[in-house]
């Protein structure tokens, strides 16, 4: 054991550089493991950032205070009960309902308020228009009910009578009194 302390002393610079070297290279795998696990978790903090941004434009796109005010806007204009009979409005959605169904309208004839009726307490006035229609079974049906489903939601089909080929009923549509 004295031999090799008597070694070491005397080659003590070799030994301190082998030290010094030994050291290096511990010290420079510990910042290489560190720099990679770095990147790493920089890797993942990016991935988690881009996913935060989609996100968020995804949820300002859908919750755009904007957006949504001018639906509700767009809802609340439309009131159940019209203020007035809208014969335009009306004549309108029954062409557009004739040509998308294959159907003829023949004859429309509007009357003056056929009256009033009480839903909820309060008083409606009630405006009935007969019309009378042409085409197959098929079509009148699905053209009554796209009449039903329309944008007039206090549209009724009342006393339809149809044949293979035609047909006639009353539309009647409640508005304010």
């Amino acid at each position: 054991m004295t031999e090799l302390i008597d070694l070491i002393k005397r080659n003590a610079r070799v030994a301190v550089l082998i030290v010094v070297a030994v050291v290096l290279i511990v010290v420079t795998f510990m910042f290489y493991s560190s720099s990679q696990s770095a990147a790493d978790q920089k890797a993942t903090v990016d991935k988690q950032l881009n996913s935060a941004r989609t996100s968020l434009v995804t949820a300002q796109n859908q919750y755009d205070v904007a957006k949504l005010q001018a639906q509700q806007a767009s809802l609340t204009s439309t009131t159940s009960f019209p203020a007035s009979f809208p014969t335009v409005e009306f004549g309108a959605y029954l062409a557009a309902a004739a040509d998308k169904y294959a159907v003829e309208i023949n004859v429309v004839t509007p009357k003056s308020p056929a009256g009033t009726e009480t839903l909820g307490g309060k008083s409606y006035f009630r405006y009935d228009t007969v019309v009378q229609v042409t085409g197959t079974y098929d079509a009148m049906n699905s053209f009554l009910l796209y009449l039903e489903g329309g944008p007039f939601q206090t549209l009724r089909i009342q006393g339809a009578t149809f044949t293979p080929t035609s047909g006639t009923f009353t539309l009647s549509m409640l508005t304010l009194s």
